[in-house]
């Protein structure tokens, strides 16, 4: 008998959430489910969680407030907690939130229609946040959005950066097979996907757990698959990032210009305190490998202020190599406990005041220095990909660069075409841009 059922989903955190969601949806619309236009009007509704900060899991707590709330004007609503902060929580979601009746982990995205059936039969809850054994997704070249596909190389990390809980949440790192993902890569091709984004914890650590290749092996053999124009890749340790891989990275014309690159903080104590495991001069090392192998290349990073014993000396360093390397980009964060990490153990905690001062001169540091580095970008001629029509204005398009830049251009071509682009000014953070005629360099 066919379902005549609906889900919803929610998704917070970063870009593997918004890919395991991709999974979540397959599943069940593998299993009958169809897509609800809303929360109010679905059969199920997942909320895919994240818990690498406390910010986003207050969120998350608020928002269950309304849950219980639509599943007391609705019994029959099927309310599923999912992702990392499920696999952190369990055990006190259930019993905080009787009306949530699904409980599933990491290591189980895939399994909720399963979990689903349990239900009826049991009644619940159920929960499911063992990590026994992981498995990568199963729908390979159905992974697509539009003209977009993230494929998933490496699952986990094996860092611990003292203030993270991703390797608690997430388990070690596991590298997909390269065949598979090749493979991945030719179908999404031969389905019309022009663009990927590898995917993992830690990109460039692909292969460390296998007897298979490495991460720039993988990204020359992907640079050679037909139909594939773009490459990108998320998110890049620098530990295992060095002038070779660079390099060679150059010599790969479909991976874009663009390195997303966290340095968390510019001073060596403290980056020794977070358990990075490199230091601020190997860091420039890279950055000095890219400006001369890539030199058109657009670099950006993240930075957590306020992180335990973090003095003013500590902050000056972070803004001196800020201004130094001047980052097109950053993503600001003040310094966010996380139970079980070692961090919680310094007992010299920065003041929330002073860590939200810190934040606050950052950003507007690296709110100078990202205008200065749209402005440069003025009078160039490039390749953007469009990607959808622009809020404003439906007779525009909203593109991207191969350097990760945006860029509003009227034009009418779909989404998930190349346009020639001559850049022509800023507006607010986005780059606006005239169509020219023919195509330009892939890059």
């Amino acid at each position: 008998m066919k379902l005549d059922k609906r889900y919803f989903i929610e998704t917070y955190g970063c870009e593997m959430n918004k890919s395991d969601s991709i999974d979540i949806t397959l599943s069940l619309e593998a299993s009958g489910y169809r897509r609800a236009e809303n929360n109010e009007t679905a059969d199920i509704v997942v909320l895919n969680t994240c818990s690498v900060r406390e910010h986003a899991e207050e969120r998350v707590l608020g928002r269950l407030g309304y849950y219980r709330a639509l599943k007391e004007r609705r019994g029959d609503v099927k309310i599923i907690f999912a992702g990392c902060m499920a696999q952190e929580k369990a055990d006190d979601i259930v019993k905080s939130f009787p009306e949530i009746d699904i409980v599933v982990g990491t290591y189980h995205h895939q399994d909720i229609p399963d979990a689903l059936q349990h239900l009826d039969e049991t009644g619940g809850p159920v929960v499911r946040v063992d990590t026994e054994q992981y498995k990568f997704s199963t729908y390979r070249g159905l992974r697509k959005e539009g003209y977009r596909a993230w494929v998933n190389i490496i699952k986990g990390c094996s860092n611990y950066c003292s203030y993270c809980i991703v390797p608690y949440v997430r388990g070690p790192e596991k590298s997909k097979s390269s065949g598979e993902i090749v493979a991945e890569v030719e179908d999404l091709a031969a389905r019309g996907v022009v663009e990927i984004v590898l995917l993992g914890q830690n990109v460039n650590a692909y292969g460390s757990d296998s007897a298979d290749i490495g991460f720039i092996e993988l990204l020359e053999r992907l640079n050679d698959v037909p139909g594939i124009r773009w490459i990108r890749f998320l998110t890049s340790h620098p530990k295992d990032f060095g002038t070779e891989i660079v390099r060679r990275i150059a010599a790969l014309d479909r991976v874009c210009s663009h390195f997303h690159l966290p340095l968390q903080s510019g001073s060596d104590r403290i980056l020794s305190l977070m358990n990075r495991k490199y230091d601020s001069r190997h860091y420039r090392s890279i950055i000095d490998a890219v400006r001369t192998y890539l030199p058109e290349s657009s670099i950006t990073t993240d930075i957590i202020v306020g992180f335990p014993s973090e003095t003013a000396e500590d902050f000056k360093m972070t803004l001196s190599i800020i201004r130094e390397i001047e980052f097109d980009d950053a993503f600001t964060y003040r310094y966010s406990q996380r139970p079980g990490t070692r961090a919680v153990l310094i007992q010299e905690q920065v003041p929330g005041e002073t860590a939200a001062e810190r934040l606050d001169e950052l950003i507007s540091v690296q709110r100078v220095l990202s205008y200065k580095k749209n402005r440069a970008e003025i009078g160039k001629e490039v390749t953007a990909l469009v990607e959808k029509p622009s809020r404003k204005d439906t007779n525009e398009m909203l593109c991207s660069t191969s350097k990760n830049k945006m860029v509003v251009v009227e034009t009418k071509k779909p989404a998930g075409t190349f346009v020639a682009v001559r850049l022509t000014g800023i507006s607010g953070n986005t780059l606006r841009g005239a169509e020219l005629q023919g195509t330009q360099h892939r890059r």
